[in-house]
């Protein structure tokens, strides 16, 4: 038996084709004129060898083209399914032609789905709509045009949809609110199922943007939460999500649209305690700062009478110094919670029960933590580096040699003064200290650390690592960059440590309250013995669990 199967064009009332596989049946006997057209055509391909030089069929010659008659097959069935597919491609409806619509329309279409834009004056943004692959339609047509049917168009116009037409059918509401409280009680995705009771809608793609449609999710976020009461339409919804190269997040019934539609709506919400925490912090430090600084030194300094001179570094010295704690405590503040999680995690012997929810609102937020800190700290190193210079930094320039000579004195371009035999300091005979260039070194690679932190905690960079990789560097690396950090704040000020002003400790002192304290804790949790009794810990032992066996095993043996 031969099979034919061809494809027949019937044109529809939009000038559209729909494509009919038509099959015909023929047997050996009734091949006929056909079958003498082939025979025809194996003796011309024979004579056409044979005028080229080549040898008659062989055994060989005949297995070759017995596989290419194979291919010639496999290759007619490649397009028969290509054109099975072509005629059972699957169709969307988009309700709105606007920026979002078409950036959604867009990525359908590269998915794989025939996308009809349905809107009130199709040809408005035909050109547009055309561009991203899809079809412009009236609304009606587009919606009858398929089951699901995505609706694009703010909440206001939710009036204004054919209802009547979506009654059945699969209806994912993208909308996002202007506002960022809620209005009502109920989101907009349950006030459009109250609009047309007998469509299932489900909440989706309402986080994206259409810039991450348009790019395919390449920046920010890849995941695509979804809500709604219908398993079977989730499941459908899910699969459209994934084919369109995005993460499905199914949030639960339709009431979690609420949350989801909180989502885009929110500014900063994970950072808003860490912004808190990091801006009362250096509130604090620069009033420490200022007080010691500006009202403090002059007293202690001077001749007992105020000088506002002191009152010129705060610009620049007296905000770099306040920089620099700030950032060396936010970075304590990322590893100390971790320590302390660990203690509680050893003393109650099992990893299974809850943190605090201070401590776990705190672990939560290291990362927001440590970004800030990296700002302080690029902030303190372009700064330092603006004012270095012996005036400020005496020690990374050496010993001066000081010298008698006459000086000009006087304000601006005024007259000047002579005044004779002062002293002056002039540097650059001699290098560094050793404590100026372990001071330089440190601070180099605490920051070179703290910037490699900063990066590997993107979410994109975090994408392209193993879990041990993210682990040793932010653990390992991050603690060797607190250390390095500590390190260039002692090399610097270990001689004035213990120089309060004013009964101020001395910032080179307070600095290290907070890290001292977590390199302290982490010490005896670097022990053998304690490292390996919390890793099996968090490994899923139970110390309760073991005691039980224990007892047991005595048990036995008494027995």
């Amino acid at each position: 038996m031969k099979v034919n199967e061809a494809f027949e064009g019937d044109s529809g009332p939009d000038g559209s084709v729909t494509l009919k596989s038509v099959q015909s049946v023929k047997s050996p006997d009734s091949l006929g004129g056909d079958h003498q057209m082939w025979q025809s055509k194996m003796f011309n391909q024979s004579n056409d060898r044979q005028g080229r030089g080549e040898a008659k069929l062989g055994p060989e010659d005949s297995s070759n083209d017995s596989n290419s008659s194979q291919s010639d097959i496999s290759a007619s069935h490649e397009d028969i399914q290509s054109m099975e597919m072509l005629k059972t491609k699957e169709t969307i409806a988009v309700i709105g032609s606007g920026d979002f619509g078409r950036a959604l329309s867009g990525r359908l279409v590269q998915a794989g789905y025939e996308v009809n834009i349905g809107s009130r004056d199709p040809q408005r943004n035909a050109e547009l709509v055309e561009k991203v692959g899809a079809n412009p339609r009236f609304q009606d047509e587009a919606i009858r045009s398929s089951d699901v049917v995505i609706v694009a168009v703010p909440k206001h116009f939710y009036e204004d949809l054919p209802t009547k037409l979506l009654a059945g059918k699969t209806v994912v509401d993208v909308s996002n609110r202007n506002t960022v409280q809620r209005k009502t009680t109920l989101s907009q995705a349950e006030q459009l199922q109250a609009l047309i009771p007998e469509a299932h809608v489900v909440k989706a793609f309402n986080v994206l943007s259409a810039y991450a449609l348009e790019s395919g999710g390449l920046q920010g976020s890849k995941e695509v939460f979804l809500a709604g009461d219908s398993h079977e339409v989730k499941d459908l919804v899910t699969d459209i999500i994934r084919r369109c190269g995005f993460i499905p997040v199914d949030m639960g019934l339709l009431m979690a649209a609420r949350e989801i539609e909180d989502i885009p709506v929110q500014r900063f919400s994970n950072w808003k305690l860490p912004l808190i925490i990091s801006t009362i912090t250096f509130v604090f430090l620069w009033l420490l700062g200022f007080l010691k600084m500006q009202i403090c030194w002059t007293f202690e300094w001077g001749d007992g009478t105020w000088h506002w001179e002191r009152f010129n570094q705060l610009p620049m010295e007296t905000l770099n110094r306040t920089l620099s704690v700030h950032a060396l405590t936010l970075l304590a503040t990322c590893y100390l919670p971790g320590v302390l999680a660990a203690y509680l995690q050893l003393f109650r012997g099992t990893k299974y029960s809850r943190f605090p929810g201070w401590l776990d609102q705190w672990l939560k937020m290291r990362k927001q933590l440590g970004l800030l800190m990296l700002f302080s700290a690029c902030l303190h190193a372009c700064l330092s580096v603006a004012v270095m210079s012996p005036t400020y930094h005496d020690l990374v320039y050496g010993h001066p040699t000081e010298i008698l000579a006459h000086t000009m004195e006087g304000e601006g371009w005024g007259p000047k003064t002579l005044v004779a035999n002062q002293t002056v300091k002039v540097f650059g005979e001699e290098k560094m200290m050793w404590r100026g260039e372990f001071f330089l070194t440190t601070g180099v690679l605490a920051f070179a650390l703290a910037v490699l932190l900063g990066i590997t905690s993107l979410p994109s960079v975090t994408a392209s690592m193993t879990w041990k990789e993210f682990a040793f560097v932010q653990s390992k690396l991050g603690w060797i960059c607190l250390i390095l950090a500590c390190a260039h704040n002692l090399f610097y000020g270990w001689p004035y440590i213990n120089s309060p002003s004013c009964h101020i400790p001395s910032s080179f002192q307070y600095v290290m309250y907070l890290p001292g304290l977590t390199m302290v804790l982490k010490i005896p949790l670097v022990m053998p013995c304690i490292s390996n009794h919390l890793e099996a810990i968090r490994g899923g032992y139970e110390r309760s669990q073991g005691e039980k066996k224990l007892l047991n095993k005595n048990k036995v043996e008494q027995a």
